[in-house]
């Protein structure tokens, strides 16, 4: 069965979480009718989706229409409306102390921001999750995009993937670390990476991978953790944003006033 993967998704408290579902479900379904579609959680301190969904859970507060159940054995939950599946996998971010991202899908643990690249990578596999170099704006340049080629020298495939956005311009050149990546061995990730603006809610599942898994969605998610790690002829879907839209939501996030951080 076709699925459509999302493997970046912020979710900020200036979100309405049946909106973004929502979106989610007609971004998907504009890409390919009929497809699962499975969002990868990348969440900042100080949000936790996640929890907020295992308390509806608990609950058995349906949002907006779409029903929760448990997946077994996963570290996801099943959200259901109509035709349409949602599977919500947890997943962190974490800013090192070099001022770099590493994300940790597949996994509900926490860490500490501040700390070394190099230990937050072990520690997401020690915890069995999947650790992700994110390409960032102007992240992967001068002193830190050397770090991020040391990375990926002293790290293999199976312990690290690296990941592309969509919010990255389409006429930007593909940095020179995703060639040394490609030829190491390691997979290419690719998702929204939504910011802390209201109107990004609606990009959410707009672009991502396709991938053919499993019907049983239990079994898919397991298959899913496995297949990020390893390099294939990914397929992707969705288109990436215009110069003039990247240099817009760059203005809108430093003139934001939207109560999209913690505490607000």
């Amino acid at each position: 069965m076709q699925y459509h993967i999302d493997t970046h998704v912020h979710v900020y408290h200036c979100y309405e979480p049946g909106t973004l579902l929502n979106e989610a479900s007609l971004n998907s379904n504009r890409s390919g009718p009929g497809a699962n579609l499975i969002l990868c959680l990348t969440e900042s301190r100080g949000f936790n989706f996640f929890q907020y969904l295992k308390d509806q859970l608990k609950t058995q507060k349906p949002i907006a229409g779409w029903s929760l159940s448990e997946i077994a054995k996963q570290p996801a939950i099943l959200l259901r409306s109509d035709n349409q599946n949602i599977i919500i996998v947890a997943g962190r971010q974490v800013i090192t102390k070099q001022g770099l991202e590493v994300l940790a899908l597949f996994s509900d643990q926490t860490y500490d921001d501040g700390r070394d690249i190099q230990s937050i990578i072990d520690q997401i596999n020690e915890n069995v999750g999947i650790a992700v170099l994110p390409w960032g704006v102007g992240k992967w340049l001068g002193s830190r995009g050397a770090i991020i080629e040391k990375i990926l020298n002293d790290n293999e495939p199976g312990k690290l993937a690296i990941a592309d956005i969509s919010a990255r311009p389409a006429l930007w050149p593909q940095p020179g670390q995703f060639r040394i990546a490609r030829e190491s061995g390691y997979n290419c990730l690719y998702g929204t990476d939504p910011l802390p603006i209201g109107y990004e809610q609606h990009r959410v599942a707009n672009a991502g991978m396709i991938m053919e898994l499993p019907s049983d969605i239990a079994e898919a998610v397991a298959e899913l953790k496995n297949r990020l790690l390893q390099q294939t002829e990914n397929q992707y879907y969705g288109n990436r944003v215009s110069t003039l839209r990247f240099i817009k939501d760059q203005l809108m996030l430093r003139l934001n006033r939207q109560p999209c951080v913690p505490g607000h």
